[in-house]
């Protein structure tokens, strides 16, 4: 007859606290990573400062970052499919802001002059008609009514 061996007789190791210590870290991890993740940009574009803007257009200009400017059309010059929007801004009628809309909006909506409109605008750098570069132009993504 074999002979067992002693190592074979010992005494069973209970593994269950070390799963539930594994699953409990686990746990915690995962609620760290959650209640602690960093927040990821807004794709929504953030209010428009016009004293900012009138102070340094260039850095404005250079983000290339998205506004929303609430305001009244006041005039509208057509430039071939483009047309240069002066709007009045909310809570100061006598401040003014030139929008380019290039083409027709995404949404489609008429700007007439006296409406109120909500404006979507990126604000970038771009060239005048003589090739000079102009900083700080307001450009139309989006037009929604008020």
């Amino acid at each position: 007859m074999a002979r067992s061996s002693r190592r074979g007789r010992g005494k069973k190791v209970n593994s269950m606290p070390i799963v539930v210590g594994v699953l409990g870290v686990l746990v915690v991890v995962l609620a760290g990573m959650l209640f602690f993740k960093p927040k990821a940009r807004s794709a929504e574009p953030e209010p428009f400062n016009i004293s900012r803007y009138r102070e340094d257009g260039s850095r404005f200009a250079s983000t290339g970052n998205r506004y929303v400017i609430e305001g009244t059309v006041e005039s509208i010059e057509t430039l071939g499919d483009n047309r240069m929007v002066e709007v009045s801004v909310r809570g100061n009628r006598r401040e003014r802001l030139p929008l380019l809309v290039q083409g027709t909006p995404p949404s489609r909506v008429n700007i007439t002059r006296g409406d109120k409109f909500i404006f979507d605008v990126s604000c970038r750098t771009g060239r005048d008609s003589a090739g000079h570069e102009v900083k700080g132009i307001l450009i139309v993504n989006d037009v929604k009514t008020k």
